[in-house]
């Protein structure tokens, strides 16, 4: 079956919590999404990436909050804004969501003014003209709304969109509660750049969760449907991950080790983790989901799920 790609158009800063809400949402209807998150670095002009992108798709989808969005100096227009006109020339069908101003609170910050703010509305007035138009308020209400929306569209292209059972399976799974904010901080740290493969934070984390659990085939199929569209790039990513989260839990283990040795509850030997608030708990409860290479931590791995190893 084809892929139904959408393009999802919108300013970025002021609207980027409810764009990843969104395309979340669009990835668990196994939607191929394009947008500026999957640009990456190119060698042309922005606006030149944005209307090639509008070109690859079946479908438009329009957010509209409180900014204009940056204007291209050879147009005059917000990218946004060409975005939008690009879309409605090749004659995809749209989808138009405008911020519910009178029940949503913005920013100052977020709020244009001046001849931006101008024509935003003039904007606004004619997307109303020319759309049903449905206002939206939350992240989560957003989203709920574009998933209602988008498989009635996709049908009309000829192609199904459903959930999938891989993805509804994934929204059941236990997730593991204590990789807290802090924790999920000090992990990043401990990846380095490879933390930067993943542009949203929020995947990175739901990530992290699914290889912690010991669930491997989650988080490739996660991946997979946001930041590396390519398989093997997904599974040689979470390898990657599973090795530096592997080092953490030996270094645990070893604290952990050295803890119960002196029995006084601090450990002898100085590491540069140990001194990370995040590191002790965190290394605790996880050396019962991650393979240690060490054999003493009575951990084994069976495939992707990680059992604690039955003593003779």
């Amino acid at each position: 079956m084809r892929p139904f790609r959408v393009f999802i158009g919108s300013t970025f800063e002021d609207l980027q919590p409810h764009r990843t809400a969104v395309l979340e949402a669009l990835h668990r209807l196994e939607v191929a999404i394009v947008g500026m998150e999957y640009f990456g670095s190119q060698p042309h002009a922005p606006i030149d990436a944005c209307l090639a992108g509008v070109a690859r798709c079946h479908a438009y989808v329009g957010i509209f909050a409180m900014r204009y969005g940056t204007i291209d100096p050879v147009h005059g227009k917000s990218i946004t804004q060409l975005e939008y006109e690009e879309a409605q020339r090749l004659g995809l069908p749209s989808l138009i969501y405008l911020l519910d101003e009178e029940r949503q609170p913005v920013l100052p910050k977020y709020v244009d003014t001046g001849s931006s703010a101008e024509m935003l509305k003039e904007l606004k007035q004619g997307l109303k003209k020319r759309h049903v138009v449905s206002p939206f308020t939350t992240p989560d209400d957003l989203a709920k709304r574009i998933v209602l929306d988008v498989p009635p569209l996709a049908g009309g292209a000829g192609v199904e969109v459903r959930l999938s059972e891989l993805a509804k399976i994934i929204t059941t799974i236990p997730r593991v509660e204590w990789l807290t904010e802090e924790r999920f901080a000090f992990l990043v740290r401990e990846m380095g750049p490879l933390a930067n493969e993943v542009p949203s934070r929020q995947i990175l984390h739901e990530a992290l969760e699914f290889l912690l659990a010991g669930d491997r085939q989650a988080a490739v199929f996660l991946l997979c449907r946001t930041s590396h569209p390519n398989i093997r790039q997904a599974i040689d990513f979470a390898t990657q991950v599973e090795s530096v989260l592997g080092r953490v839990i030996e270094r645990g283990m070893r604290i952990l080790r050295q803890d119960q040795e002196a029995g006084a509850g601090r450990s002898t030997v100085q590491e540069e983790s140990e001194v990370d608030p995040a590191f002790r708990p965190m290394a605790t409860a996880s050396s019962l989901a991650l393979p240690s290479r060490d054999r003493s931590s009575g951990i084994k791995t069976d495939h992707n799920r990680i059992t604690p190893r039955r003593s003779a």
